[in-house]
């Protein structure tokens, strides 16, 4: 092949030698020559914050600090109940359960001795009544025969008396109470245990039977002879 030279003009020739003197000079002083690391300085900078947090695996100081890492951390393992502990814990349940039974007990035991204790009282006040009522019907109104009929009622031979609060009202007229001494249309009359003091002498009593001076008289009513506490009131 014969070789054959393109024509070059003056201009050209000169440029071209320029751009080889320059490319020469620069390929045998290194200071001029292309910096890679200034122009990936920005971009590996940038890159290197990004990666800082990625552990590198294939490089066994970062394995190392991973490993320290991990070990710095607390393991958290479930506790596991000893034999002993389960023993105690239900004991101590047992002891909650016997406690509250008992406190519910107590409180039931409570209510009904005040229920027994509010009904007794009633009691008590109810048969007191009947007792008050049977000594005046026998003791100071001297019936021959009566009935105590309630706390507060009686049934005689000559009729019905009643009695409100203090106050008896009777065939004969009406009575007052105040305390143990008892005033009516025959007089006054005191009362002492067993024994009634009045204008018309005086009535003991025994029971239901009633004596005034050779006369007697029965009253029907409850047994007021072991309470004679209710006699003062």
């Amino acid at each position: 092949m014969i070789p054959f030279h393109l024509p070059l003009s003056t201009s050209r020739c000169t440029y071209l030698l320029s751009v080889i003197s320059y490319l020469l000079f620069a390929f045998a002083n290194p200071a001029f020559a292309w910096d890679d690391d200034d122009f990936d300085s920005s971009h590996n900078h940038t890159s290197t914050r990004r990666q800082s947090s990625i552990v590198d695996f294939s490089n066994p100081k970062s394995s190392d600090n991973l490993d320290s890492t991990i070990q710095l951390q607390p393991i958290t393992r479930p506790k596991l109940e000893t034999i002993q502990e389960s023993i105690d814990r239900q004991n101590n349940e047992l002891r909650k359960i016997s406690a509250e039974s008992q406190r519910q007990f107590e409180e039931h035991k409570a209510r009904r001795d005040a229920s027994y204790a509010k009904q007794n009282a009633l009691n008590d006040e109810f048969d007191r009544q009947q007792c008050e009522m049977k000594e005046f019907v026998g003791g100071v109104y001297k019936a021959e025969f009566g009935t105590i009929t309630g706390r507060n009622s009686a049934v005689t031979t000559e009729g019905y008396i009643y009695r409100s609060g203090n106050v008896f009202v009777t065939p004969r007229g009406i009575y007052s109470k105040d305390g143990n001494v008892y005033a009516g249309p025959d007089g006054i009359t005191v009362k002492s245990g067993g024994l009634f003091y009045g204008a018309g002498g005086t009535t003991i009593q025994s029971g239901g039977a009633f004596f005034t001076e050779g006369n007697s008289g029965y009253i029907v009513g409850p047994n007021c002879f072991n309470k004679a506490a209710w006699r003062s009131r």
